[in-house]
């Protein structure tokens, strides 16, 4: 019969750390929410080597006391919860009292840290989970949490570890992610001495520029609403403004980032009819909700969240999308309206006798035309013949150029029937070519075939370094974030 064992802490806490401390991002997500449940204003991120070497944590909360350090870095020993009840409404990021004692059972740890009350800081030092040292520092308000060398003593999950570059990208992303969930808290990100993001703390605006640039801004309608209890407020991509990928949907509820399927199934249905094949809308939003009806204790590093009921939610989030997408009526009390500037020339008073004076407000768009140009483009009035004659020639051209097109995609298409042994019958609805061999009948789509024509020929060029190129005259800038550059310079040749 086998033997019950009684785990020490020294080995239990590296199995949580397993489960909390996957890989050094996870590591930078615990320390920041630590920082953010304290009262930062003012957060400072270094990495080097990917956050494998070093990662420092720097803030001006409210720290911790020297009594309390010690205390610190033990398993489930927490301030954000102190009896049963508070985990029905949980209000803070972190709350379990895991992340200090995980972190510092798998790297060479240091907290410095010191309270206002406090005429001296203090630090205390751990290694692999057992104190080194501990005594008075001088330092500022706030706290600095030092981890090196991390899993320097866990082997097996250090070779898991990806390269440095690609745990860098992982890093930068939390990042973004806590500068748009976290509008006015100032960050600054380094790695291996280079600033990444350097955001001011000054609102939302500010932090989508910080992250995605500044033309993202004018791609996006702002919303700001309530309905049904919850506050929702961010940036819906504009129909025209679709991604490649979902790395650019960004969530968050009550500040915390979250990836919930509840949540992106309405956003993503409510775009649907405005989608092409394969491309996803961009988004930035927060959602305020009670904290009686929302679990956010279902998963390890708490990503995952679980509504007490999923209908409304739902139901909430699609119908405010919808009405912004569609650009009904009701959307002009979602959507905010962009801060009317005062015009850059002042008007001045005019010597001509019975001059009118030129009234900027009228020639300003109103805010339903700015919000639904996307949608609704106004038809624009054109009295010139000249215009008019221009018009009809150029959907001329238009129609030639189409009915050249289809017939050379025609003629590609049944050269490949022919070598295929098919005998072309006809074409349907100027769309799908009809072949059959004998026994079956097939269907193609010309357009995909054209398609796949194009794609096999360009590949074999590639395979065979028979492609032209050339430089371009003016180079094409191509903005991409931490996930895409790290995928294109692993993959470029």
């Amino acid at each position: 019969m086998s033997k019950i064992n009684l785990l020490s802490s020294k080995i239990y806490n590296r199995i949580s750390a397993g489960e909390v401390v996957d890989r050094p991002y996870s590591v930078v997500k615990e320390l920041v929410e630590n920082s953010i449940d304290a009262g930062a204003t003012s957060i400072n991120i270094d990495i080097e080597n990917g956050g494998i070497s070093s990662i420092v944590i720097t803030d001006n909360g409210s720290g911790i006391e020297k009594s309390e350090l010690k205390k610190a870095i033990l398993p489930h020993a927490t301030s954000k919860i102190s009896s049963l009840k508070d985990l029905d409404n949980i209000c803070s990021l972190g709350f379990r009292g895991e992340a200090l004692a995980s972190i510092a059972s798998v790297s060479k740890l240091k907290i410095e840290s010191k309270t206002e009350n406090q005429n001296i800081g203090a630090f205390i030092l751990v290694e692999g989970g057992e104190i080194i040292d501990s005594s008075d520092c001088g330092c500022s308000v706030g706290t600095t949490v030092t981890v090196k060398t991390l899993f320097y003593n866990t082997p097996a999950r250090e070779k898991f570890l990806r390269s440095s570059r690609s745990e860098e990208s992982d890093i930068s992303s939390t990042v973004a992610r806590f500068i748009l969930g976290n509008p006015n808290i100032a960050f600054k990100y380094t790695a291996d001495g280079k600033t990444i993001y350097q955001s001011f703390g000054d609102g939302l605006e500010s932090a989508m520029v910080n992250v995605y640039g500044p033309d993202v801004i004018s791609d996006c309608f702002f919303i700001d609403t309530q309905k049904n209890g919850f506050t929702i407020k961010g940036y819906l991509g504009k129909h025209h403004f679709t991604k490649g990928n979902r790395s650019h949907q960004t969530v968050f509820i009550n500040g915390r980032y979250v990836v919930n399927q509840t949540i992106s199934s309405a956003i993503s249905n409510a775009y649907s009819s405005y989608l092409m094949k394969h491309r996803y809308p961009f988004y930035v939003l927060n959602v305020s909700m009670p904290t009686s009806t929302v679990d956010i204790n279902v998963h390890p590093n708490k990503l995952e969240v679980r509504f007490s009921n999923n209908q409304i939610v739902y139901g909430t989030i699609y119908s405010v999308v919808s009405k912004v997408l569609d650009g009904i009526s009701e959307a002009l009390n979602i959507v905010t309206p962009p801060v009317q500037k005062e015009p850059f020339f002042k008007q001045e008073k005019s010597n001509i006798p019975n001059e009118k004076p030129y009234n900027f407000t009228s020639q300003t768009p109103s805010f339903s035309s700015f919000l639904f140009s996307d949608i609704k483009p106004q038809p624009q009035q054109d009295n010139s013949q000249e215009l008019d004659i221009f018009a009809e020639n150029k959907a001329y051209i238009e129609k030639i150029e189409k009915e050249r097109q289809q017939t050379k995609e025609t003629q590609e298409q049944l050269i490949i029937a022919t070598e295929q042994n098919l005998k072309f019958i006809g074409q349907a609805l100027n769309t799908f070519l009809i072949l059959e061999d004998g026994q079956d009948l097939y269907l193609v789509d010309q357009h995909a075939a054209h398609e796949r024509l194009l794609f096999d020929k360009l590949i074999s060029l590639t395979n065979n370094k028979k492609f032209a190129s050339q430089p371009l005259l003016i180079p094409f800038v191509l903005n991409v974030n931490n996930e895409e550059f790290d995928f294109i310079n692993q993959n470029i040749f």
